[in-house]
């Protein structure tokens, strides 16, 4: 560990000189004390400030010891209403002035110093680009080589390869373009370039191969190969090429018929808005016609009645008048004059029988009502189709989002029949090829049904193959499945477990 010395002491003025001697011998000595300490234990966190984390710039001591940057400690104390150490929290009663600790300043410089030259002997010497194969005869800094030779075994760049285009003997070697992985074209048995092709074993020999196992193989130079296989590689590159086209076609196709159904489906939009924009006007019309009729009978009710309730009351206005008559003559004591009036008096007067009258309320809208409840019917029954439709697009989503679940360690999943699974599958228009079918009822495929996977009631056929005989299915899935459809009546869920398989690579599975 560095002891950290800082000078505290006011020296008095006849003694300034000296001290300042003193105090320039004590740096030196500092110095020196960094540089050693420097190559030796000195590590970057003893010369790290706590507060930046960073290298010491300008720093500082503290009356408790600790060092800081000068403005990292002074931001410090600019944002805190005490004065006292960050890493001790000692308080202070006044806020300390700062002087730079010149034996730490230098300390940071050396090591700093240090780091970079070392950075600099660790950095390689320039080389032939990352990428390019370096010549193998180019001194430090290398150069790119041109071409590599299969004698030699060597890369060579533009002026290492002046022999091989001077010398008579270097003429005869193979050169090749320049290439990194060189060995690989060189037999690493006899030495030798690779030249020829073995047809039996399908790898390529060089010429002392063929004098030994290879010596009754078919071989052929590498260029008659390389250009067969050419040949061949034309072709798959035209059938690709092909396919590709074809891709490209059929992307097109879908695209265009995308389009082309997109914009039926906008005339379908326009079509219905406008059936239910004219629907909703005839209804509107419908309905204030059949109020304005309602109100015109109610408007006729009230005038029949109210010619009845005045004819009542005439009559009974003339009752009244003959009742009065009749009082009047059963007080009289002149039996003469009561006999004379009684032969005009009780003669029946004209009168209507009220018993037969009523107010005629017979208004024939039944027709009317009989014909909106039909349009009701329809209208639920279009609702309850459509709302099917949305139903069996739920179902689709549904099962497709859970197909996508992960095997885990311990998990239940169940086996479905494939049969009835694409019967499913068409019912709910689970491929786009499946549209055509969507919620038909001759597609509708009942409970679930495993039948076509059992043995008997208790255990399942053997050698069942997944996706062609049986599909398997999460947990939720099968869950979703049952609450819809129910499952067959005396058949059990074929549940198994997920398993973990592998003795070096993991891997997990459904043990059927």
């Amino acid at each position: 560990m560095l002891c950290v010395w800082r000078v505290t002491a006011l020296l008095p003025r006849r003694s300034h000189q000296r001290a300042l001697r003193v105090q320039k011998r004590k740096l030196q000595l500092n110095r020196k004390t960094a540089m050693a300490a420097s190559n030796t234990s000195v590590s970057e966190e003893q010369l790290q400030c706590s507060i930046c984390l960073e290298l010491f710039t300008k720093p500082v001591s503290t009356p408790c010891g600790h060092n800081y940057c000068m403005v990292c400690l002074n931001k410090y104390w600019d944002n805190s209403q005490k004065y006292d150490c960050p890493f001790c929290k000692k308080e202070f009663t006044k806020r300390p002035e700062l002087c730079v600790n010149t034996f730490i300043s230098d300390l940071a410089a050396q090591f700093k110093e240090s780091v970079k030259v070392q950075s600099n002997a660790r950095t390689p010497k320039p080389r032939a680009a990352q990428g390019h194969v370096p010549c193998d005869v180019c001194p430090e800094p290398t150069q790119k080589a041109l071409k590599s030779c299969l004698d030699c075994g060597m890369s060579f760049c533009d002026t290492h390869l002046e022999h091989h285009k001077i010398a008579a003997k270097l003429k005869k070697h193979k050169l090749i373009d320049a290439v990194k992985n060189l060995e690989d074209y060189i037999c690493q048995r006899h030495q030798r370039p690779l030249e020829l092709f073995c047809k039996n074993d399908q790898k390529c020999v060089c010429l002392f191969c063929t004098e030994g196992e290879h010596k009754s193989h078919n071989t052929i130079p590498i260029e008659e190969e390389t250009a067969d296989k050419k040949t061949k590689m034309q072709k798959t590159q035209a059938d690709v090429q092909k396919m590709i086209q074809n891709r490209l076609k059929k992307t097109e196709e879908i695209k265009h018929s995308v389009a082309l159904k997109k914009k039926n489906i906008d005339k379908e939009k326009e079509d219905s808005a406008e059936i239910f924009r004219s629907l909703m006007s005839s209804i509107e019309r419908m309905q204030a016609d059949l109020l304005m009729v309602l109100e015109e009978k109610q408007k006729d009710i009230e005038r029949q009645a109210e010619g009845f309730v005045k004819a009542l009351k005439q009559e009974i206005a003339e009752l009244k008048r003959s009742e009065f008559k009749l009082e009047k003559l059963l007080h009289s004591e002149d039996h003469l004059h009561l006999l004379k009036v009684c032969l005009t008096l009780f003669t029946p007067t004209s009168t209507s029988n009220w018993d037969k009258i009523e107010i005629n309320s017979s208004l024939s809208v039944e027709d009317v009502k009989r014909d909106l409840l039909h349009l009701q019917q329809s209208v639920n029954n279009t609702t309850k189709r459509m709302s099917g439709l949305r139903t069996l697009d739920y179902q689709k989503e549904e099962i497709k989002r859970l197909l996508k679940t992960p095997l885990r360690k311990g998990d239940t999943w169940y086996l479905v029949d494939s049969s009835w699974f694409k019967t499913w599958k068409k019912y709910v228009g689970f491929d786009s090829w499946d549209t055509a079918s969507l919620g038909g009822r001759t597609f509708y495929p009942g409970p679930v049904d495993n039948s076509g996977l059992l043995k008997d009631s208790l255990s399942i056929k053997e050698y069942l193959i997944c996706e062609l005989d049986y599909i398997l299915l999460p947990k939720e899935a099968w869950g979703k499945l049952i609450s819809w459809y129910g499952l067959t009546e005396n058949q059990k869920p074929i549940a198994r477990k997920v398993v973990e398989q592998g003795t070096f690579v993991k891997y997990f599975k459904v043990e059927v």
